[in-house]
Protein backbone atom coordinates (compact mmCIF):
# COMPACT_ATOMS: atom_id res chain seq x y z
CA UNK A 1 0.00 0.00 0.00
CA UNK A 2 1.26 3.17 -0.92
CA UNK A 3 0.56 6.86 0.50
CA UNK A 4 -1.45 7.92 3.58
CA UNK A 5 -4.59 8.09 3.96
CA UNK A 6 -6.93 8.90 1.10
CA UNK A 7 -9.82 11.53 1.31
CA UNK A 8 -11.29 14.04 -0.83
CA UNK A 9 -13.67 17.14 -0.97
CA UNK A 10 -15.76 18.17 -3.53
CA UNK A 11 -18.65 19.57 -4.54
CA UNK A 12 -20.35 22.83 -5.84
CA UNK A 13 -19.06 25.24 -2.87
CA UNK A 14 -16.09 28.05 -2.77
CA UNK A 15 -12.35 27.86 -1.53
CA UNK A 16 -11.73 30.61 -0.73
CA UNK A 17 -13.26 32.23 -3.75
CA UNK A 18 -12.59 29.51 -6.17
CA UNK A 19 -15.14 27.76 -7.98
CA UNK A 20 -15.14 24.23 -7.94
CA UNK A 21 -16.45 21.42 -10.42
CA UNK A 22 -19.95 20.25 -9.81
CA UNK A 23 -18.67 16.51 -9.59
CA UNK A 24 -15.06 15.38 -9.60
CA UNK A 25 -14.13 11.62 -10.75
CA UNK A 26 -11.44 9.17 -10.87
CA UNK A 27 -11.73 7.38 -13.44
CA UNK A 28 -9.50 4.92 -15.15
CA UNK A 29 -5.67 4.27 -13.30
CA UNK A 30 -2.65 2.37 -14.17
CA UNK A 31 0.16 2.80 -11.88
CA UNK A 32 1.78 5.77 -13.03
CA UNK A 33 -1.61 7.50 -15.38
CA UNK A 34 -4.99 8.95 -13.82
CA UNK A 35 -7.82 10.35 -15.65
CA UNK A 36 -10.06 13.03 -13.48
CA UNK A 37 -13.24 14.09 -14.93
CA UNK A 38 -15.04 16.78 -14.42
CA UNK A 39 -18.20 18.76 -14.92
CA UNK A 40 -19.56 22.13 -14.20
CA UNK A 41 -22.21 24.27 -14.04
CA UNK A 42 -23.42 26.35 -16.65
CA UNK A 43 -21.10 29.35 -17.82
CA UNK A 44 -17.88 28.11 -16.39
CA UNK A 45 -16.10 26.78 -19.01
CA UNK A 46 -12.73 26.53 -18.66
CA UNK A 47 -11.09 24.22 -15.64
CA UNK A 48 -7.74 24.08 -14.38
CA UNK A 49 -5.92 21.03 -12.28
CA UNK A 50 -3.06 21.14 -10.22
CA UNK A 51 -1.61 18.31 -8.84
CA UNK A 52 1.58 15.99 -7.70
CA UNK A 53 2.24 12.49 -7.52
CA UNK A 54 4.31 11.06 -4.39
CA UNK A 55 6.85 13.63 -3.00
CA UNK A 56 7.01 15.48 -6.16
CA UNK A 57 6.22 19.43 -7.07
CA UNK A 58 2.99 20.60 -8.26
CA UNK A 59 2.34 20.62 -11.85
CA UNK A 60 -0.59 21.98 -13.48
CA UNK A 61 -2.80 21.55 -16.86
CA UNK A 62 -5.93 23.90 -18.13
CA UNK A 63 -8.92 22.36 -20.48
CA UNK A 64 -11.78 24.19 -22.25
CA UNK A 65 -14.68 22.03 -20.97
CA UNK A 66 -17.38 21.18 -23.60
CA UNK A 67 -21.44 21.51 -23.33
CA UNK A 68 -23.51 19.52 -25.15
CA UNK A 69 -25.93 20.98 -27.32
CA UNK A 70 -28.90 22.14 -24.82
CA UNK A 71 -27.17 21.03 -22.23
CA UNK A 72 -26.45 23.34 -18.79
CA UNK A 73 -23.53 21.55 -17.91
CA UNK A 74 -20.16 21.83 -18.89
CA UNK A 75 -17.86 18.45 -18.72
CA UNK A 76 -13.93 17.64 -19.57
CA UNK A 77 -11.01 15.11 -18.37
CA UNK A 78 -7.49 15.42 -17.95
CA UNK A 79 -5.48 12.51 -18.33
CA UNK A 80 -2.28 12.74 -16.63
CA UNK A 81 0.82 10.16 -17.25
CA UNK A 82 4.56 9.78 -16.30
CA UNK A 83 3.00 10.01 -12.47
CA UNK A 84 5.55 8.67 -9.59
CA UNK A 85 4.93 4.73 -9.89
CA UNK A 86 1.69 3.37 -7.68
CA UNK A 87 2.07 6.62 -5.28
CA UNK A 88 -0.59 8.84 -3.75
CA UNK A 89 -1.77 11.36 -6.20
CA UNK A 90 -2.46 15.25 -4.65
CA UNK A 91 -4.77 17.60 -6.54
CA UNK A 92 -7.38 20.07 -6.51
CA UNK A 93 -9.72 21.43 -9.58
CA UNK A 94 -11.47 25.13 -10.47
CA UNK A 95 -13.25 26.09 -13.03
CA UNK A 96 -14.10 29.55 -14.44
CA UNK A 97 -15.63 31.38 -17.20
CA UNK A 98 -12.34 32.03 -18.15
CA UNK A 99 -8.69 30.76 -18.63
CA UNK A 100 -8.04 34.31 -17.21
CA UNK A 101 -10.18 33.69 -14.32
CA UNK A 102 -8.47 30.60 -13.40
CA UNK A 103 -7.09 30.78 -9.66
CA UNK A 104 -2.89 29.81 -10.01
CA UNK A 105 -0.88 26.82 -9.15
CA UNK A 106 0.36 28.40 -6.25
CA UNK A 107 -3.60 29.20 -4.66
CA UNK A 108 -5.02 25.79 -6.21
CA UNK A 109 -1.99 23.99 -4.75
CA UNK A 110 -2.65 26.04 -1.18
CA UNK A 111 -6.08 25.52 -0.80
CA UNK A 112 -7.99 23.65 1.61
CA UNK A 113 -9.89 21.08 -0.68
CA UNK A 114 -6.94 18.91 -1.69
CA UNK A 115 -7.97 15.54 -2.44
CA UNK A 116 -6.23 12.52 -2.59
CA UNK A 117 -6.32 9.28 -4.45
CA UNK A 118 -3.59 6.44 -4.92
CA UNK A 119 -2.55 4.78 -8.55
CA UNK A 120 -2.82 1.37 -8.82
CA UNK A 121 -0.33 -0.76 -6.90
CA UNK A 122 2.65 -2.64 -8.52
CA UNK A 123 2.62 -5.08 -11.33
CA UNK A 124 3.59 -7.75 -8.56
CA UNK A 125 0.85 -6.76 -6.00
CA UNK A 126 -2.87 -7.97 -6.65
CA UNK A 127 -5.53 -5.62 -6.71
CA UNK A 128 -8.40 -5.10 -4.03
CA UNK A 129 -11.55 -4.32 -5.38
CA UNK A 130 -14.69 -2.93 -4.36
CA UNK A 131 -17.83 -3.62 -5.25
CA UNK A 132 -20.86 -1.41 -5.40
CA UNK A 133 -24.27 -1.28 -6.80
CA UNK A 134 -28.01 -0.03 -6.50
CA UNK A 135 -27.48 3.38 -5.27
CA UNK A 136 -30.86 4.00 -4.38
CA UNK A 137 -30.76 6.06 -1.17
CA UNK A 138 -34.39 7.59 -2.54
CA UNK A 139 -35.91 3.70 -0.93
CA UNK A 140 -34.79 4.92 2.59
CA UNK A 141 -37.26 7.13 4.22
CA UNK A 142 -34.91 7.52 7.46
CA UNK A 143 -32.80 11.05 5.92
CA UNK A 144 -29.83 10.07 8.31
CA UNK A 145 -29.25 6.84 6.79
CA UNK A 146 -29.56 7.24 3.18
CA UNK A 147 -25.86 7.68 2.54
CA UNK A 148 -25.05 6.15 5.52
CA UNK A 149 -22.84 3.58 3.86
CA UNK A 150 -21.65 5.72 1.04
CA UNK A 151 -19.95 7.08 4.06
CA UNK A 152 -18.60 3.87 5.59
CA UNK A 153 -17.30 2.94 2.11
CA UNK A 154 -15.31 6.63 2.46
CA UNK A 155 -13.70 5.41 5.69
CA UNK A 156 -12.48 1.95 3.96
CA UNK A 157 -11.44 3.86 1.06
CA UNK A 158 -9.54 6.42 2.99
CA UNK A 159 -7.57 3.36 5.51
CA UNK A 160 -6.43 2.21 2.01
CA UNK A 161 -8.30 -0.94 1.51
CA UNK A 162 -9.76 -0.29 -1.59
CA UNK A 163 -7.54 0.24 -4.82
CA UNK A 164 -10.41 0.30 -7.78
CA UNK A 165 -14.09 0.78 -7.24
CA UNK A 166 -16.55 -1.33 -9.69
CA UNK A 167 -19.86 0.03 -9.72
CA UNK A 168 -21.71 -2.40 -11.42
CA UNK A 169 -24.85 -0.83 -12.20
CA UNK A 170 -28.33 0.93 -11.15
CA UNK A 171 -26.14 3.93 -10.01
CA UNK A 172 -28.18 6.30 -10.66
CA UNK A 173 -32.29 5.85 -9.93
CA UNK A 174 -34.08 7.83 -13.72
CA UNK A 175 -37.55 5.70 -12.89
CA UNK A 176 -39.25 9.06 -11.44
CA UNK A 177 -38.51 10.83 -14.93
CA UNK A 178 -40.31 8.44 -16.41
CA UNK A 179 -43.45 8.45 -14.57
CA UNK A 180 -43.18 12.21 -14.19
CA UNK A 181 -43.38 12.12 -17.98
CA UNK A 182 -46.23 9.73 -17.89
CA UNK A 183 -48.18 11.55 -15.54
CA UNK A 184 -48.20 14.87 -17.05
CA UNK A 185 -48.98 12.98 -20.53
CA UNK A 186 -45.88 14.26 -21.82
CA UNK A 187 -44.61 10.66 -23.58
CA UNK A 188 -47.46 10.46 -25.78
CA UNK A 189 -45.81 12.04 -28.31
CA UNK A 190 -42.30 11.47 -27.29
CA UNK A 191 -39.77 10.02 -30.10
CA UNK A 192 -35.67 9.84 -30.57
CA UNK A 193 -36.71 12.12 -33.59
CA UNK A 194 -38.21 15.04 -31.31
CA UNK A 195 -35.26 16.76 -30.77
CA UNK A 196 -36.97 19.74 -28.34
CA UNK A 197 -38.62 17.03 -26.55
CA UNK A 198 -35.36 15.32 -26.47
CA UNK A 199 -33.31 18.01 -24.91
CA UNK A 200 -35.50 18.38 -21.94
CA UNK A 201 -35.35 14.84 -21.35
CA UNK A 202 -31.37 14.16 -21.82
CA UNK A 203 -31.19 17.61 -19.15
CA UNK A 204 -33.27 15.22 -16.30
CA UNK A 205 -31.14 13.06 -16.69
CA UNK A 206 -27.84 14.97 -15.81
CA UNK A 207 -29.39 17.15 -13.67
CA UNK A 208 -30.30 13.74 -11.59
CA UNK A 209 -26.45 12.04 -11.80
CA UNK A 210 -25.42 15.97 -10.76
CA UNK A 211 -28.12 15.87 -7.98
CA UNK A 212 -27.14 12.29 -6.89
CA UNK A 213 -23.33 12.77 -7.17
CA UNK A 214 -22.83 16.06 -5.63
CA UNK A 215 -23.95 14.42 -1.86
CA UNK A 216 -20.64 15.08 0.13
CA UNK A 217 -20.89 11.04 1.20
CA UNK A 218 -20.55 10.19 -2.63
CA UNK A 219 -18.39 12.78 -3.75
CA UNK A 220 -16.26 11.71 -1.03
CA UNK A 221 -16.12 8.33 -2.37
CA UNK A 222 -15.90 9.15 -6.60
CA UNK A 223 -12.97 11.82 -5.78
CA UNK A 224 -11.07 9.21 -3.82
CA UNK A 225 -10.40 5.92 -5.69
CA UNK A 226 -10.39 4.79 -9.14
CA UNK A 227 -13.65 4.21 -10.73
CA UNK A 228 -15.38 1.79 -13.34
CA UNK A 229 -19.02 1.64 -13.83
CA UNK A 230 -22.11 -0.40 -15.96
CA UNK A 231 -25.39 0.88 -16.33
CA UNK A 232 -28.09 -1.54 -15.67
CA UNK A 233 -32.00 -1.20 -15.99
CA UNK A 234 -32.45 1.88 -13.24
CA UNK A 235 -30.14 3.89 -15.23
CA UNK A 236 -32.48 3.72 -17.86
CA UNK A 237 -35.87 3.35 -16.13
CA UNK A 238 -37.20 -0.41 -14.17
CA UNK A 239 -36.99 -3.07 -16.31
CA UNK A 240 -35.54 -1.44 -19.37
CA UNK A 241 -35.32 -4.57 -22.21
CA UNK A 242 -37.22 -6.72 -20.51
CA UNK A 243 -41.05 -5.49 -21.37
CA UNK A 244 -42.86 -7.16 -24.26
CA UNK A 245 -42.79 -4.52 -26.49
CA UNK A 246 -40.92 -1.10 -26.37
CA UNK A 247 -42.66 2.14 -27.17
CA UNK A 248 -41.33 5.20 -29.75
CA UNK A 249 -41.45 7.03 -25.46
CA UNK A 250 -39.35 3.93 -24.53
CA UNK A 251 -36.48 4.04 -27.25
CA UNK A 252 -36.31 8.10 -26.66
CA UNK A 253 -35.67 7.22 -22.86
CA UNK A 254 -33.47 4.67 -23.31
CA UNK A 255 -31.39 7.25 -25.93
CA UNK A 256 -31.38 10.30 -23.31
CA UNK A 257 -30.24 7.52 -20.98
CA UNK A 258 -27.14 6.43 -23.12
CA UNK A 259 -26.27 10.23 -23.70
CA UNK A 260 -26.27 10.51 -20.23
CA UNK A 261 -24.32 7.38 -19.43
CA UNK A 262 -21.39 7.99 -22.18
CA UNK A 263 -21.31 11.34 -20.29
CA UNK A 264 -20.81 10.62 -17.00
CA UNK A 265 -20.66 6.91 -16.54
CA UNK A 266 -18.61 5.24 -19.09
CA UNK A 267 -16.11 7.91 -19.69
CA UNK A 268 -14.32 6.83 -16.64
CA UNK A 269 -13.83 3.25 -18.52
CA UNK A 270 -10.95 1.68 -20.46
CA UNK A 271 -12.09 1.49 -24.41
CA UNK A 272 -15.52 0.18 -25.33
CA UNK A 273 -16.37 -2.63 -26.94
CA UNK A 274 -17.78 -1.25 -30.37
CA UNK A 275 -21.12 -1.17 -30.49
CA UNK A 276 -21.99 -1.80 -26.45
CA UNK A 277 -20.14 -0.49 -23.50
CA UNK A 278 -18.80 -3.64 -22.36
CA UNK A 279 -14.96 -3.91 -21.78
CA UNK A 280 -11.97 -6.17 -20.91
CA UNK A 281 -8.94 -4.45 -19.25
CA UNK A 282 -6.16 -6.23 -17.43
CA UNK A 283 -4.13 -4.72 -14.70
CA UNK A 284 -1.81 -6.85 -12.57
CA UNK A 285 -1.96 -10.58 -13.17
CA UNK A 286 -6.31 -9.39 -12.95
CA UNK A 287 -8.36 -9.55 -15.60
CA UNK A 288 -11.78 -7.49 -15.72
CA UNK A 289 -14.70 -8.48 -18.35
CA UNK A 290 -17.30 -6.14 -17.60
CA UNK A 291 -20.31 -7.26 -19.55
CA UNK A 292 -23.04 -4.30 -21.02
CA UNK A 293 -26.55 -6.30 -20.41
CA UNK A 294 -28.61 -3.26 -21.21
CA UNK A 295 -27.87 -2.22 -24.63
CA UNK A 296 -29.20 -4.81 -26.69
CA UNK A 297 -31.41 -6.25 -24.43
CA UNK A 298 -34.63 -7.98 -25.83
CA UNK A 299 -37.28 -10.04 -23.94
CA UNK A 300 -39.33 -10.31 -27.60
CA UNK A 301 -35.78 -10.82 -29.35
CA UNK A 302 -34.25 -13.19 -26.53
CA UNK A 303 -31.37 -11.11 -26.44
CA UNK A 304 -28.78 -10.13 -23.18
CA UNK A 305 -25.86 -9.24 -24.72
CA UNK A 306 -26.16 -9.17 -28.27
CA UNK A 307 -24.30 -10.50 -31.33
CA UNK A 308 -21.11 -8.40 -31.63
CA UNK A 309 -20.75 -8.61 -28.45
CA UNK A 310 -20.89 -11.88 -27.78
CA UNK A 311 -18.28 -12.02 -30.73
CA UNK A 312 -15.76 -9.47 -29.33
CA UNK A 313 -15.77 -11.05 -26.00
CA UNK A 314 -15.19 -14.57 -27.38
CA UNK A 315 -12.18 -12.19 -29.06
CA UNK A 316 -10.71 -11.25 -25.59
CA UNK A 317 -11.28 -14.08 -24.35
CA UNK A 318 -8.98 -15.87 -26.62
CA UNK A 319 -6.48 -13.05 -26.49
CA UNK A 320 -6.37 -13.66 -22.54
CA UNK A 321 -6.10 -17.43 -22.76
CA UNK A 322 -2.55 -17.64 -22.95
CA UNK A 323 -1.60 -14.54 -20.80
CA UNK A 324 -1.14 -16.18 -17.26
CA UNK A 325 -3.77 -14.17 -15.39
CA UNK A 326 -4.33 -15.68 -11.76
CA UNK A 327 -7.64 -13.92 -11.34
CA UNK A 328 -10.74 -13.26 -14.20
CA UNK A 329 -13.16 -11.11 -13.19
CA UNK A 330 -16.59 -11.06 -15.23
CA UNK A 331 -19.11 -8.34 -14.43
CA UNK A 332 -22.67 -9.11 -15.58
CA UNK A 333 -24.72 -6.81 -13.62
CA UNK A 334 -27.98 -8.95 -12.65
CA UNK A 335 -26.23 -12.27 -11.09
CA UNK A 336 -26.38 -15.22 -13.46
CA UNK A 337 -27.42 -17.51 -9.90
CA UNK A 338 -30.53 -15.65 -7.61
CA UNK A 339 -33.90 -17.12 -6.90
CA UNK A 340 -35.82 -20.30 -8.23
CA UNK A 341 -37.20 -17.72 -11.29
CA UNK A 342 -39.64 -20.28 -12.87
CA UNK A 343 -41.60 -20.84 -9.61
CA UNK A 344 -41.34 -17.06 -8.78
CA UNK A 345 -42.68 -16.17 -11.59
CA UNK A 346 -45.90 -18.52 -11.35
CA UNK A 347 -46.62 -17.20 -7.82
CA UNK A 348 -46.26 -13.41 -8.58
CA UNK A 349 -48.82 -14.42 -11.48
CA UNK A 350 -50.68 -16.49 -9.71
CA UNK A 351 -50.59 -13.89 -6.72
CA UNK A 352 -51.36 -10.88 -9.32
CA UNK A 353 -48.20 -8.93 -8.56
CA UNK A 354 -47.26 -8.17 -11.88
CA UNK A 355 -45.35 -5.06 -11.27
CA UNK A 356 -42.61 -7.31 -10.09
CA UNK A 357 -42.29 -9.71 -12.77
CA UNK A 358 -39.50 -7.41 -14.67
CA UNK A 359 -37.43 -8.10 -12.32
CA UNK A 360 -37.65 -11.97 -13.02
CA UNK A 361 -37.56 -11.49 -16.62
CA UNK A 362 -34.59 -9.68 -15.75
CA UNK A 363 -33.14 -13.00 -14.47
CA UNK A 364 -30.68 -14.86 -16.55
CA UNK A 365 -32.77 -18.35 -16.18
CA UNK A 366 -35.63 -16.40 -17.07
CA UNK A 367 -37.26 -18.24 -19.93
CA UNK A 368 -36.34 -15.81 -22.96
CA UNK A 369 -33.10 -15.60 -21.22
CA UNK A 370 -32.06 -19.47 -21.12
CA UNK A 371 -30.16 -19.67 -24.26
CA UNK A 372 -28.11 -16.59 -23.58
CA UNK A 373 -27.12 -18.02 -19.99
CA UNK A 374 -25.77 -21.06 -21.94
CA UNK A 375 -23.68 -19.16 -23.88
CA UNK A 376 -22.26 -17.15 -21.15
CA UNK A 377 -21.57 -20.25 -18.80
CA UNK A 378 -20.13 -22.38 -21.41
CA UNK A 379 -17.73 -19.58 -22.65
CA UNK A 380 -16.83 -18.65 -18.91
CA UNK A 381 -16.26 -22.60 -18.28
CA UNK A 382 -14.57 -23.12 -21.88
CA UNK A 383 -11.84 -20.50 -20.81
CA UNK A 384 -11.49 -21.98 -17.40
CA UNK A 385 -10.39 -25.25 -19.17
CA UNK A 386 -8.01 -23.17 -21.47
CA UNK A 387 -6.17 -20.96 -18.83
CA UNK A 388 -5.93 -23.49 -16.25
CA UNK A 389 -3.95 -21.27 -14.17
CA UNK A 390 -6.79 -18.62 -14.16
CA UNK A 391 -9.47 -18.63 -11.34
CA UNK A 392 -12.98 -17.15 -12.52
CA UNK A 393 -15.22 -15.25 -10.74
CA UNK A 394 -18.93 -13.38 -11.87
CA UNK A 395 -19.27 -10.15 -10.18
CA UNK A 396 -23.26 -9.16 -9.91
CA UNK A 397 -25.60 -6.45 -7.92
CA UNK A 398 -29.14 -6.07 -8.62
CA UNK A 399 -30.78 -7.46 -6.67
CA UNK A 400 -30.70 -5.28 -3.24
CA UNK A 401 -28.88 -8.77 -1.23
CA UNK A 402 -25.22 -9.63 -0.75
CA UNK A 403 -24.80 -13.65 -1.63
CA UNK A 404 -21.74 -15.98 -2.94
CA UNK A 405 -22.02 -18.46 -4.44
CA UNK A 406 -20.58 -21.84 -6.98
CA UNK A 407 -21.28 -22.35 -10.36
CA UNK A 408 -20.53 -25.91 -11.66
CA UNK A 409 -20.60 -27.64 -15.08
CA UNK A 410 -21.59 -30.82 -15.77
CA UNK A 411 -20.37 -30.37 -19.58
CA UNK A 412 -17.66 -33.61 -19.71
CA UNK A 413 -15.91 -31.09 -22.25
CA UNK A 414 -15.54 -28.35 -19.50
CA UNK A 415 -13.05 -30.86 -17.37
CA UNK A 416 -9.20 -30.08 -17.11
CA UNK A 417 -8.89 -33.28 -16.27
CA UNK A 418 -11.08 -36.66 -15.80
CA UNK A 419 -10.96 -36.03 -12.28
CA UNK A 420 -11.77 -32.42 -12.28
CA UNK A 421 -15.54 -30.58 -11.16
CA UNK A 422 -15.31 -27.75 -13.47
CA UNK A 423 -16.73 -24.92 -11.12
CA UNK A 424 -16.37 -21.19 -10.75
CA UNK A 425 -17.80 -18.67 -8.13
CA UNK A 426 -19.81 -15.41 -8.17
CA UNK A 427 -20.18 -12.73 -5.78
CA UNK A 428 -23.40 -10.32 -5.39
CA UNK A 429 -23.24 -7.16 -3.49
CA UNK A 430 -26.14 -5.15 -3.29
CA UNK A 431 -27.17 -2.68 -2.57
CA UNK A 432 -24.86 0.16 -1.32
CA UNK A 433 -27.93 2.61 -1.47
CA UNK A 434 -31.87 0.55 -2.32
CA UNK A 435 -33.05 -1.17 0.94
CA UNK A 436 -33.29 -5.57 0.96
CA UNK A 437 -36.40 -7.17 -0.10
CA UNK A 438 -38.85 -7.07 2.88
CA UNK A 439 -42.85 -8.68 3.49
CA UNK A 440 -43.78 -11.07 1.07
CA UNK A 441 -40.83 -9.96 -1.88
CA UNK A 442 -38.85 -11.02 0.65
CA UNK A 443 -40.46 -14.37 1.44
CA UNK A 444 -40.45 -14.87 -2.34
CA UNK A 445 -37.20 -14.68 -2.40
CA UNK A 446 -35.88 -16.91 0.65
CA UNK A 447 -38.70 -19.60 -0.77
CA UNK A 448 -36.64 -19.47 -4.00
CA UNK A 449 -33.59 -20.03 -2.70
CA UNK A 450 -31.97 -22.90 -0.69
CA UNK A 451 -29.26 -25.34 -0.01
CA UNK A 452 -30.16 -27.44 -2.50
CA UNK A 453 -27.93 -27.18 -6.15
CA UNK A 454 -30.37 -25.05 -8.72
CA UNK A 455 -30.43 -26.48 -12.17
CA UNK A 456 -29.69 -23.30 -13.92
CA UNK A 457 -29.63 -25.19 -18.01
CA UNK A 458 -31.17 -28.44 -18.35
CA UNK A 459 -29.15 -29.85 -15.24
CA UNK A 460 -25.54 -28.69 -17.50
CA UNK A 461 -25.03 -26.20 -15.33
CA UNK A 462 -25.88 -26.01 -11.68
CA UNK A 463 -25.42 -23.41 -8.65
CA UNK A 464 -25.56 -23.34 -4.57
CA UNK A 465 -25.43 -20.18 -2.17
CA UNK A 466 -22.88 -20.48 0.06
CA UNK A 467 -23.36 -19.81 3.94
CA UNK A 468 -22.15 -16.66 4.86
CA UNK A 469 -19.96 -16.95 8.47
CA UNK A 470 -21.47 -14.87 10.66
CA UNK A 471 -24.77 -13.71 8.97
CA UNK A 472 -27.93 -13.66 10.98
CA UNK A 473 -29.32 -14.66 7.73
CA UNK A 474 -27.50 -18.03 6.51
CA UNK A 475 -27.41 -17.08 2.49
CA UNK A 476 -28.41 -14.37 2.17
CA UNK A 477 -27.56 -10.57 3.24
CA UNK A 478 -30.69 -9.09 4.06
CA UNK A 479 -28.75 -5.45 4.53
CA UNK A 480 -27.55 -2.67 2.84
CA UNK A 481 -23.99 -3.69 1.90
CA UNK A 482 -20.78 -3.07 -0.27
CA UNK A 483 -18.24 -5.65 -0.99
CA UNK A 484 -14.30 -5.74 -0.96
CA UNK A 485 -12.51 -8.70 -2.55
CA UNK A 486 -8.97 -9.38 -1.86
CA UNK A 487 -6.46 -11.72 -3.48
CA UNK A 488 -3.70 -10.37 -1.43
CA UNK A 489 -1.92 -12.24 1.48
CA UNK A 490 -2.77 -10.66 4.93
CA UNK A 491 -0.49 -8.07 5.44
CA UNK A 492 2.43 -8.97 3.15
CA UNK A 493 0.70 -7.16 -0.02
CA UNK A 494 1.09 -10.28 -2.12
CA UNK A 495 -0.87 -13.15 -3.87
CA UNK A 496 -2.44 -15.34 -1.34
CA UNK A 497 0.33 -18.21 -2.39
CA UNK A 498 -3.27 -20.81 -2.46
CA UNK A 499 -5.01 -17.80 -4.86
CA UNK A 500 -7.87 -17.56 -2.49
CA UNK A 501 -10.31 -14.74 -2.83
CA UNK A 502 -11.13 -13.08 0.57
CA UNK A 503 -14.94 -11.26 0.22
CA UNK A 504 -15.56 -8.94 2.94
CA UNK A 505 -19.09 -7.57 3.42
CA UNK A 506 -19.61 -4.44 4.90
CA UNK A 507 -23.08 -4.09 6.13
CA UNK A 508 -25.37 -1.41 7.65
CA UNK A 509 -26.01 -2.46 11.01
CA UNK A 510 -22.69 -4.79 11.33
CA UNK A 511 -19.89 -3.55 13.60
CA UNK A 512 -17.92 -5.81 12.07
CA UNK A 513 -17.75 -7.03 7.78
CA UNK A 514 -19.18 -10.30 7.27
CA UNK A 515 -15.78 -12.44 5.49
CA UNK A 516 -15.87 -15.23 3.59
CA UNK A 517 -13.05 -17.17 1.61
CA UNK A 518 -13.75 -18.65 -1.63
CA UNK A 519 -10.99 -21.53 -1.69
CA UNK A 520 -9.73 -21.68 -5.35
CA UNK A 521 -11.24 -24.58 -7.49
Amino acid sequence: MSGGPVRARFGSWNDGGMSRPLITTVGCCTSTTARIAVTAKHGLSHARLVFRSGEGVFQERTLRLTQPVGSSFLQGSFELEGLAASSTVEYAVAVSASEDGLPSLAQLSDSKGLGRFRLLPPPGQPLRIGLVSCNGGHTVNDHDRRHAMWKRLGEVVSAGEVDLLLHVGDQVYADHIREAWQLADLDDHLTPENEEAMQRLREAFRTLYCDTWQRPELASVLGSVPSMMMWDDHDIFDGWGSHDEVTPADRAFFEAARTTFEEFQARLNPPAFSDSYGFGWVSNGIGLLVLDARTHRSWKDQTVIGRRQWAEMDAWLEAQACAGLKRLYVVTGVPPLHAKVAAASRLLEKLGMTAYLGDVRDSWMAPNNAEELRKLLNRLFEFRKCSPCTEVTLLSGDVHVGTTARLRSRVPFHKRSDLDQPEITQVVSSGIGSEPPSGFIRKVVELGIGSEAVDMYQDLFTGRLLELPGNPDGRVLFRRNFAVLDLGAAGKGGWDPDLNLRVRYFAEGLARPIEQTLLAL
